[in-house]
């Protein structure tokens, strides 16, 4: 069993990096700059409607609102549900997940 397991990874391996190999990009000539201006160049620019002049973060004069942080924590429930199965009922209970808060 594991010669069996050795030699599948094996072929595994070989046939990933013959796929690797033809499927290889072309060379790419590093160093040489494009004639026009790429897409590159205008990301590098920053953009005047993010950098505002006016400093911390404000909304309309106010100062930011720091809410309270709400603590929860998982609870369970048992669930019962009752079905007619060969001439009786039966029940089948099962917990069902709910949230506490606190």
């Amino acid at each position: 069993m594991d010669r069996r397991l050795f030699l599948t990874g094996m072929l595994g391996l070989t046939g990933a990096a013959a796929i690797v190999a033809v499927a290889r990009p072309g060379t790419a000539l590093a160093g040489i700059p494009s004639t026009g201006p790429g897409i590159l160049d205008e990301l590098d620019k920053p953009s005047d409607d993010i950098l505002e002049p006016d400093g911390p973060d404000t909304q309309n004069g106010a100062e930011p609102v720091h809410w309270r942080r709400r603590r929860r924590r998982r609870g369970w429930r048992r669930v019962c549900r009752r079905y007619w199965r060969y001439g009786h009922w039966r029940r089948r209970c099962f917990r069902r997940s709910f949230w506490i808060r606190f």
